[in-house]
């Protein structure tokens, strides 16, 4: 077969099932703003992968190899917008406990710090489109399931195609996860704990790469 599919398939899997700063996204928004936010999430993550999988098919692939350099500043960037995303959650842990302390409304937070879906769309792309998981995996691994003697945009269209149907579905359940819970975790003090892991998370995240 010119393009392993069930190849890819097998490793594309354990990729998109192991939580990631694209579960913690999607949970975090969804529970935030219920499932329309999730969805938004979503859509955007997988908007970013899908840039990877034009890049690859289209020669970018082999130009980063010959730059190192541009695949430095791609990695550096994705390394420091996670450690942002992780440090924007502990604020907003921390910001969001001084308020109750205050004497702040609940529901009049959740209204006031509720981002547009606009918003959260542009959220999941950036994070997939600054992440360096993806980067690796798109233009560095998926290509060796592809055979020379096959045309290979066709074929790193076709195994993006399988990656982003894995994925999208693996976040709209997450998605659905969270608005479910919204009511009991979109509460303060759930919704404190949830932003502070999600930062440590996030921030473990951006440490292990960069070690990696």
């Amino acid at each position: 077969m010119s393009v392993n599919v069930w190849g890819f398939a097998v490793v594309a899997v354990p990729f998109v099932a192991t939580p990631g700063a694209s579960t913690a996204v999607v949970l975090r928004n969804s529970i935030a703003g219920g499932v329309r936010s999730g969805v938004a999430t979503a859509i955007g993550l997988n908007a970013g992968t899908i840039l990877y999988g034009l890049l690859t098919a289209f020669g970018i692939s082999a130009a980063l190899q010959r730059w190192p350099a541009v695949w430095l500043a791609l990695r550096a960037a994705g390394l420091a917008y996670l450690a942002w995303l992780g440090l924007r959650s502990l604020w907003r842990a921390m910001t969001r406990g001084q308020a109750d302390a205050a004497g702040g409304s609940v529901a009049a937070e959740a209204i006031e710090t509720r981002p547009a879906l606009a918003r959260h769309a542009r959220e999941g792309f950036l994070t997939n489109a600054l992440n360096p998981s993806i980067a690796t995996f798109y233009l560095l691994i998926l290509p060796q399931f592809i055979s020379r003697t096959a045309p290979f945009a066709a074929g790193a269209l076709l195994l993006t195609a399988v990656h982003v149907s894995l994925a999208i579905t693996c976040h709209l359940t997450w998605a659905v996860a969270g608005g479910t819970l919204a009511a009991v975790l979109g509460r303060s003090r759930p919704r404190r704990i949830l932003e502070g892991i999600t930062g440590v998370a996030l921030i473990a995240l951006a440490i292990h790469l960069a070690g990696s």
